[in-house]
Parts: structure tokens; C-alpha cells; sequence
């Protein structure tokens, strides 16, 4: 079988509908991770809860690991505690009793894995340890491929016993991947199987399966299998469009499922939700996003509870782009205390509150960031540019330039669609190698009057040639990114005299720096000061200025090319002297496209998403951000914001605190006085 290419040939019964989807429309979901035991539980309880707690749709568990229906299929297990049930089917009962309240009930499947019994008797299902040849085995459930028939074939005969018995209204199938990695985040490896040597071999053309990230290929194999996964996907949500038309797939083309968690050991980045949720939603406006919160802190402690006001930031993050706010909980509610719940619920009702609102919501910002592309190279190379990204970002964030994450692999989507139109600034962050296909969106782009921001080495091929008609350089003469070499170069505005007087502000260069070859037409900006003593004090000076500027821009003035690591300096050493090199030049490129300015504290992110002829402002207040989530904020007050042109008639509401701003009118800019602000705010603008 072809994973990459392959199409489902089942068709059991088609139909059609006029009518929206219910996914498209606002909703809030909650989801009941269930222990085996959990079957008996009283499913109008469970709905009062949810209900109250201000959600309309339920996750419950389904099919997979467990079967909490009275399966008929030999190869899936039914969960023996359904005995304790008078119905024997728990997931029955769920959709009766949630359908006949007006909610949505959904499926969880889990086939990542099979009971021993299940794996003796179909051993070319399992994932093989490249290490030993042996099963990856957790508490008697043993994993399986996602390129083995039982992912491939089997699934769908699930799906299927699930639509013949159940009026349900859509699916989400967890661990949808290859498993490198047990619960335990134990690494394994990659899987050996004979479905996954051959499908391998198929898609690199004869490549040897690697085993692992040491192993040659595994860049590939990594393209080999997001690509199985995603068009697995695709088939399952094609299946299930033609058994059940109104029935969703979460994590397909009918809604993006995005989980936002606090994982133990990864380095905690404070606007990880609001940049994945951007992402989805710039790309394509029209799909639903599912921000899907958990409420523990990470798989290994299911049992202890996320720090309430990190639980609450997953959710504001991700309502203030767009995105539909799900809870996810293990057990049956109330068994286990979850202390995030309590302000959780606060959020979930808001947004059932203000349901009008965020219906059909649009990114609106005129600033685009460029999110590199994780696939696209390799992981050394990705997390320079990522660190170069996220420095970006928090320079924008802090001084309050509205903008939309635009993720590299949608580029050429975009261009396409016309989402590139929305932007008046592109922003690149050390993104070398372009695809042609990027490459051209690109240039279109500017050609039609887009202006771009490039840093890094970006624009640049693997030959340090330039790959950008409009770039100011043709080509990178230089490589300096040894440490060692950058100790003691920097960015000022001036040149120091003498090489002792140095005049402020001066900025250091962090990570990479490229000297390039500039175009006659180009014009430089600032002063680079190559690498003088530091040490020690008694023969630390002599830096002299040798003529390179600091960026340049091309003679039109709609390309910037910054050829250092602006963002990483900033990301990794923290001086607003980067940050506003970086501030500065965005406004420079943006000139009047932005209407929306805010006299905000820098602890303040702003979002700016359209409804129909509406701005819808949300204003999170991030003050209380710690080190390893977030704790109690700070009430912040004395904000204001600025929208240039405003209408006579416009005014503004500040939907958390309940009232009207106060606005007065400076020309024909409308001046909005913010209240306090406490976890967020969100300020709708209307003209009346």
C-alpha cells in the first residue's frame, strides 16, 4: 500500500447538507479522560457539570485501547467494567442523554496501542524496537505503527461500527503518531516494522529506514512520517464525510486540534498558545481551531493540577485569536480536585457569554512574523531560527505592534488565497534555503507593494547567494558564528571616537553575524563595530568602525535586511536596545498601514481580530509570568489606545469589565481610556 498516496475505497452510504456545520459556529467543549473503571459513572451528572461549567460539546471515550461500547470486532477489547453498567454502553448512554440536552457528544479513539492478546495474534501491527527487534510494552498495552494495516485498514472498521450504532457528532483520535517515545518519554527510537521499511523505502526511494536521529535520513524519515499521519488523516475524514456528513474530525480539514499543555521538561515559552493558535488561523481564516487545555500538569502527574493562572492564559490565548476553548480533564468530574477548574469556568462562560463575538473572527493585524518551519530543515538549524523568532516576537508583543503569526509552510497557500494581501509587513526570522515556491510568493509580494523584513541569514541560499529579487544584497561575503568571535561586537548608532567613547545605545550581537556584499542602490543604517579586547579592564577598548552599517535597505525602502541575529540577541540577553532596533524598523517599513496604536504596559499582549465591519481587541495581561508558568498578576491600569480615522460614530465596549469606554476624539483619531486590567480585557469597537 502507498501511505503517502493512497485513497479509502470504502463507501458505505453518502449524503449531503445545505446546512452549516455545527464546528463552524462557536462552541466550548470539555472533555472526560476516562480511567477503565469510569464506565459506570452517571452520565446526567457528568452533563450537569459540563453544562453548568458552560461547555455545549463533550469528549468522551469511545473506541481504541478500550471499548466503552459493546464492541463486536476481534480486534478490539471491550472494557470489562461496562458489566457494571445496566446498559453495558457507556458511550450509548453518553449520546442519549447529551442529544437529548442539546449538546454535541464526540469520540475519543486511541489506536497507538493494543492489548497483548490483540498484538499476539497480529505481531506485523507492532512498533519494532530498532534497538533489540522487541515490543515498546506499557502496563500490558503494547504499541503499534501508524504505517501497519491496523492503523491503515482496521481503524476504519471501527469508525464504521461507531456511525452504524451511534447518532454521534464527531471523532478525535489521540496519539496520532510514530512512537518514538513512550508515556514515559522514554526514547525508542524508530520503528522497524516491516510496513514502515517498506513504506520508507517507497517514499525516499530506496533509502535505508534510520533508527534514529544519529542515523542518516532522519530528516527525511521525520517528512516520511508527518506525511503517512497527515494522509491518514485526510482518508479518515473523507470516510467519515461520507457515512455521516454532519460529524467532525478534530485534527483534520474540518477543525485544527491543537493541544495546549505545560510539558515537563520543555523550555516554557510564555505565548506558545497565542502563536500556535495565530498560525492556524492566518493560514486559513475559515477552519475552526479547538484549543484544547489541560488541566494537569503534564502526562507524568495527570493527578496534580496546572497552575491555575497558567491554565488560564491556555485559554485567554487562545480565545483572543480566534480559537474555541476546550477542558480536558482525567476521570469522572469532581473524583479528582482540580484546582484550575475554578477560573477556568470563569473563561468558558465568558466566551458562551459574548458567543456573538467570536463568531467569525479574522486575523486583522498588518504585520505578519514568519514562523520557521520545523520540517523543513534540520533541528539544529530550526532551533537558531525559532530562537531568532521568538526574540521577534517579544519585541513586537512588547511594544504593541498588533500582528499574526504566518507559519513558512503556508506561504505559498497564502499567496495563492490572497491572505498574503492582509499584511503590509512581512517579517522573516533567519530563514535561509527558501523553497521556490516561497520564494516567488515572496517576491510577488513586494512586487505588488508588501515590504519585507529579513534577518539572519535570511533570503540567502545554501551558497550565500541571494535568493530575493529586491534584496539590498546580492550575496554573503562572511560567516561569523563561532561564540568566541562574537564576544565584544555590537550595533550603535555612532561610531565611537577615538575607540574609547562609546555613545548609547549600544547593542550586542548574539548568535550570528554575516557580512554581505550590498547593492549600488542600497542604503546602510547604523554602525557595526567589529570585535575588540574585553578582557582584561585595563585593554578593554580600541573597537573602530570599518565602514559596514548595522542593516541596509534596498533603494525603494520596502526591503530591510538586518544580517545579524537581531531577535536571538534579544531572546537570549534581554537588552530593549535590540528590541527596539527591531521596534523601530517594523514601523519605518509599516508607515500609516497600521491604524492601531496602544499606550499599553509592556506585560500587555494585543490581538486585533475583525468581525465582519468590527475590531475585536483583546489585551492579556501577562505580568504574572514565572519562570516555569504563571502565578497571581498584577491589576494594570492607565491604558490607552489610539485608532486612527475612526468613524464619527465609533465606540468601544470593554466586554470583561462590563462597560462602555471613555473616549474622546484627537482629529479624526479615537482615543479609548481602557479600565484595569485584570487577567484580560477584550474591547469591541463598533461603529453605530
Amino acid at each position: 500500500m502507498d501511505l503517502i498516496n493512497s485513497k479509502t475505497t470504502t463507501d458505505q452510504g453518502t449524503g449531503t447538507s445545505s446546512v452549516e456545520p455545527w464546528y463552524r459556529s462557536p462552541f466550548r467543549m470539555f472533555q472526560t479522560n476516562l480511567l477503565e473503571f469510569d464506565a459506570d459513572m452517571d452520565v446526567e451528572k457528568v452533563l450537569d457539570f459540563i453544562q453548568d461549567f458552560g461547555c455545549d460539546a463533550w469528549l468522551v471515550n469511545g473506541g481504541g485501547i478500550l471499548s466503552f461500547y459493546p464492541t463486536k470486532l476481534e480486534h478490539q477489547t471491550r472494557n470489562p467494567y461496562l458489566d457494571k453498567r445496566p446498559s453495558g454502553d457507556l458511550f450509548g448512554d453518553a449520546v442519549e442523554a447529551g442529544h437529548r440536552r442539546g449538546m454535541r457528544v464526540l469520540a475519543r479513539m486511541d489506536f497507538s496501542k493494543v492489548s497483548e492478546a490483540v498484538a499476539d495474534r497480529h505481531p506485523d501491527w507492532l512498533f519494532v524496537s530498532p534497538k533489540d527487534g522487541g515490543r515498546q510494552v506499557m502496563e500490558g498495552q503494547v504499541s503499534v505503527d501508524p504505517s501497519s494495516a491496523y492503523y491503515q485498514e482496521k481503524l476504519f472498521e471501527v469508525v464504521d461500527e461507531m456511525i452504524d450504532n451511534y447518532p454521534l457528532d464527531g471523532f478525535f483520535f489521540n496519539m496520532f503518531r510514530f512512537a518514538e517515545y513512550d508515556y514515559a518519554k522514554r526514547y525508542h527510537g524508530v520503528s522497524q516494522s516491516e510496513s514502515c521499511r517498506r513504506g520508507f523505502a517507497e517514499f525516499s526511494g530506496g533509502k535505508p529506514l534510520p533508527k534514529g536521529p544519529e542515523s542518516p535520513h532522519y530528516d527525511l524519515w521525520r517528512t516520511y512520517a508527518n506525511e503517512v499521519t497527515r494522509n491518514l488523516s485526510t482518508r479518515i475524514a473523507e470516510h467519515i464525510k461520507r457515512r455521516r456528513p454532519d460529524a467532525c474530525l478534530l485534527r483534520s480539514d474540518d477543525l485544527v486540534f491543537f493541544e495546549a499543555n505545560n510539558e515537563v521538561g520543555r523550555e516554557l515559552w510564555h505565548h506558545h498558545v497565542n502563536e500556535r493558535v495565530s498560525a492556524f488561523r492566518t493560514q486559513r481564516p475559515q477552519r475552526p481551531v479547538l484549543c484544547h487545555c489541560v488541566t494537569f500538569i503534564d502526562m507524568p502527574y495527570r493527578i496534580a493540577s496546572e497552575q491555575p493562572e497558567h491554565f488560564a492564559q491556555h485559554l485567554i490565548q487562545g480565545i483572543s485569536r480566534g480559537a474555541n476553548p476546550s477542558t480536558y480533564i482525567m476521570g469522572v468530574p469532581g473524583e479528582i480536585e482540580y484546582q484550575s477548574l475554578g477560573v477556568a469556568k470563569e473563561i468558558v462562560r465568558f466566551h458562551r457569554d459574548n458567543n456573538e463575538v467570536y463568531r467569525g473572527l479574522t486575523p486583522a493585524a498588518h504585520i505578519g512574523l514568519v514562523r520557521p518551519d520545523v520540517l523543513a530543515t534540520s533541528m539544529a538549524r530550526y532551533n537558531e531560527s525559532n530562537a531568532e523568532f521568538r526574540g521577534l516576537y517579544l519585541s513586537l508583543q512588547e511594544k504593541h505592534l498588533p500582528f499574526d503569526v504566518v507559519p513558512m509552510e503556508g506561504i505559498p497557500d497564502m499567496a495563492s488565497n490572497g491572505g498574503l494581501k492582509r499584511y503590509s509587513v512581512l517579517i522573516v526570522p533567519d530563514v535561509s534555503g527558501l523553497k521556490p515556491a516561497a520564494v516567488q510568493a515572496l517576491d510577488a509580494f513586494v512586487a505588488s507593494g508588501g515590504r519585507l523584513l529579513l534577518t539572519g541569514r535570511s533570503g540567502f541560499d545554501e551558497n550565500d547567494l541571494a535568493q530575493l529579487a529586491a534584496m539590498p544584497a546580492g550575496r554573503i561575503t562572511e560567516r561569523t558564528t563561532d561564540p568566541h568571535a562574537l564576544k565584544s561586537v555590537y550595533v550603535t548608532e555612532r561610531a565611537p571616537e577615538e575607540g574609547r567613547r562609546y555613545f548609547a545605545p549600544v547593542s550586542p550581537v548574539f548568535g550570528a553575524h554575516y557580512r554581505v556584499e550590498a547593492k549600488a542602490d542600497s542604503q546602510g543604517r547604523l554602525v557595526f563595530l567589529p570585535q575588540a579586547a574585553y578582557g582584561p579592564p585595563e585593554k578593554s577598548y580600541g573597537h573602530k568602525a570599518d565602514g559596514t552599517p548595522a542593516y541596509y535597505l534596498d533603494g525603494a525602502g520596502r526591503v530591510a535586511l538586518v544580517p545579524w541575529t537581531v531577535g536571538r540577541s534579544y531572546h537570549e540577553l534581554g537588552l530593549s536596545t535590540s528590541r527596539d532596533i527591531v521596534a523601530d524598523l517594523v514601523r519605518e517599513l509599516l508607515g500609516n498601514d497600521e491604524p492601531l496604536s496602544a499606550e499599553l504596559a509592556e506585560h500587555i499582549e494585543l490581538t486585533l481580530q475583525h468581525r465582519g465591519n468590527d475590531l475585536v481587541i483583546h489585551l492579556i495581561n501577562l505580568s504574572g509570568a514565572r519562570r516555569k508558568n504563571y502565578g497571581p498578576h498584577v491589576t494594570i491600569g492607565g491604558g490607552r489606545l489610539r485608532l486612527a480615522g475612526a468613524a464619527p460614530s465609533a465606540k468601544a465596549r470593554a466586554l470583561v469589565a462590563g462597560t462602555d469606554c471613555e473616549a474622546t476624539r484627537e482629529g479624526k483619531d479615537l482615543i479609548i481610556n481602557l479600565p484595569d486590567i485584570e487577567r484580560f480585557e477584550v474591547v469591541l469597537i463598533q461603529e453605530h
